[in-house]
């Protein structure tokens, strides 16, 4: 890896906080020794110190504090402190990242070659797997099976179908030209603002926001690790709403988005998006039942293998051979022995 890291990627990542600025840090770190640029956005109060801020700027992260003195108004979206920071990037190439997850050294890399070689599309990401934990021991899982393959390079409508169709949050998380992402952000945070109503789809906003502005496409390239052993998603969701009612007010959403147009229509965007969050829809009595006997069948099969792992792999290599994922060793353990697991 230590070759790896003299060549740093051409890309500025994008890293916010709210809470456990520590994890932040760490993982803000592992960028830097990576990526020619490294922007905190720290929501997270008291703010660290000059000295702190010192520190940080040595190894190459640049650190900023956020508040309301930041914006005219709160935002619904939860998306404006990723543009605040790509304001401030002074590089071509953008990406977020969550505080507690990483990204491939080989798959940035390969996003950003992919972007620079292939002008017809906007963002790139690649192929995930998650990171879990049970009561023996972390197991690993793939995630977002809709990735493998995935391009979508049609005309507009036809590029928000699909991935309405095949859903991964594949916009979210890809590598981005710069400004398209600004532009297409700033079109996402229009529209929540405009009805400024929480849900647990908001996500659905920015990627199709995304398929609106152009061309797209996920590399074969292991990418991305989700970090699903402390999964803040539940608990973040709680007070946002759920049941038929979202998907209401999503298509509401997509009509201003979309500013009403008769050539796109969002019925059948919906239609594709209410298939595919079952876990969101207003449970009916069959859906119900037939909830309750799954998880008695996965319980009884949990309960004879004296064990959780019934839906991922001890080994992370056997689950990226067994699905035909390209990756580095070397650069995966040195991803891995990153994380705080």
């Amino acid at each position: 890896m230590e070759k790896l890291i003299k060549n740093k990627i051409d890309i500025t990542v994008l890293v916010t906080s709210i809470k456990d600025r520590e994890t932040t840090i760490k993982t803000a770190n592992y960028y830097s020794k990576i990526c020619e640029e490294v922007i905190l956005v720290d929501e997270e109060l008291p703010h660290l110190s000059l000295s702190e801020i010192s520190l940080l700027k040595k190894v190459g992260i640049t650190y900023i504090s956020y508040g309301e003195k930041n914006f005219k108004k709160p935002s619904n979206s939860g998306i404006e402190k990723r543009l605040f920071a790509a304001q401030h990037s002074k590089r071509n190439y953008v990406v977020h990242s969550n505080h507690d997850e990483r990204y491939t050294f080989t798959g940035l890399l390969a996003c950003v070659d992919e972007l620079k070689k292939n002008k017809e599309i906007i963002f790139c990401g690649g192929q995930a797997i998650a990171i879990r934990k049970d009561d023996l021991n972390i197991y690993y899982t793939l995630t977002y099976k809709n990735l493998y393959k995935y391009k979508n390079l049609n005309k507009v409508e036809d590029r928000l179908y699909h991935h309405a169709k095949i859903y991964a949050p594949i916009a979210h998380y890809a590598v981005w030209r710069k400004n398209s992402y600004m532009d297409v952000t700033k079109k996402a945070i229009s529209a929540h603002d405009l009805i400024p109503v929480k849900t647990v789809m908001d996500e659905v906003i920015f990627e199709l926001a995304a398929d609106l502005a152009g061309n797209s496409k996920a590399i074969s390239d292991l990418y991305w690790i989700r970090n699903r052993i402390n999964d803040p998603f539940l608990a973040s969701q709680k007070e946002r709403i759920s049941g038929d009612y979202a998907f209401k007010i999503i298509e509401n959403k997509l009509n201003v988005l979309f500013n009403n147009s008769k050539n796109i229509q969002v019925k059948i965007i919906i239609g594709y998006l209410y298939k595919n969050f079952p876990q969101i829809r207003t449970k009916t009595l069959i859906d119900k039942c037939i909830f309750f006997t799954k998880l008695m069948i996965r319980n009884i099969i949990k309960k004879k293998m004296k064990t959780r792992r019934i839906d991922g792999v001890d080994d992370i290599y056997t689950l990226l051979n067994d699905n035909k994922i390209k990756y580095e060793k070397n650069d995966l353990n040195n991803l891995l022995n990153s994380m705080s697991l």
